[in-house]
């Protein structure tokens, strides 16, 4: 209960700057019009000829696919946290100052892109190839992974660090602050995914079964569905980039912004065995 509470706190507060800063949701707006073409274009039939059991070309177009959508994923989110730094700095800051940050960091997003698409398919590899064990072994890298870069965008976004030092430098922020005991997951989101995701899959379910009996009314929950997943997806995506904000600049510098309290961002990681992070750090 202590960790949902929190994740409700932390929601809450990322979705007071979002509503105060309602431009901040027009970067995963026009991240997400920018993947959807690319993907159909790339990703699309590179899984589709995988499928079909044509490795050599697929494989090579399906990477390709991730990692155009990973370069399109970070530089929007980029310009995102680049424009929340200035709002928390009390500055003004528009979409086009945001974007201007990324389209100064290009290099390094697309050294970023590439360095996490590999990444992200050895996982892949391991959890597909590997059985039951791998199964677990890549759900476990996943996990790590997800958790050591979560302040790579912002590192990125403020710092311009290439793949290797964005890695470094994001890992040691979680290391200093949060010490060598972190086992679990960022506690934000979860109204998003409870009040959001939970009623569109459901919507989307009962669509799929009432699809033969009745055509219409199965399509239009199947479409209101996905249409509230996008929409909470959006969102959960642009809570996620300010609060990752707010955490880099309380790991790096023990600032408290963005109307947070400092036990909020402290408690936003768990710490192995109900430690505190006093006790776990090194």
């Amino acid at each position: 209960m202590k960790r949902i509470r929190a994740g409700w706190e932390l929601t809450k507060k990322s979705w007071a700057v979002l509503r105060e800063h309602r431009r901040l949701m027009r970067f995963p707006i026009y991240g997400a019009f920018a993947t959807i073409p690319l993907a159909i274009i790339t990703l699309g039939p590179g899984l589709y000829l995988i499928e079909e059991g044509e490795i050599a070309p697929g494989a090579p177009l399906a990477v390709l696919g991730f990692y155009i959508l990973a370069f399109v994923g970070i530089y929007f989110s980029v310009g995102l946290a680049a424009t929340a730094d200035k709002i928390f700095r009390g500055e003004e800051a528009s979409v086009s100052d945001g974007l201007a940050v990324a389209r100064g960091r290009l290099r390094q997003v697309a050294g970023w892109a590439f360095f996490s698409t590999v990444v992200g398919v050895i996982i892949s590899a391991i959890e597909d190839q590997g059985g039951i064990f791998g199964a677990i072994v890549g759900r476990v890298l996943d996990i790590g992974w997800a958790l050591v870069t979560f302040l790579a965008v912002p590192v990125i976004a403020l710092e311009g660090t290439g793949p290797l030092e964005t890695l470094k430098r994001s890992g040691t922020l979680f290391k200093s602050r949060w010490g060598q005991q972190v086992t679990g997951n960022i506690a934000i989101g979860g109204a998003v995914f409870l009040f959001g995701v939970l009623p569109a899959a459901a919507l989307i379910g009962l669509g799929v079964l009432l699809w033969g009996t009745s055509g219409f009314g199965g399509a239009l929950l199947v479409i209101v569905g996905a249409v509230i997943l996008a929409v909470a997806l959006l969102i959960q995506k642009a809570l996620t980039g300010i609060f990752g904000v707010a955490l880099y600049h309380y790991a790096a510098e023990g600032a408290v912004l963005g109307g947070f309290t400092e036990q909020e961002l402290e408690s936003a990681v768990k710490i192995k065995g109900g430690a505190t992070p006093a006790q776990s750090s090194i």
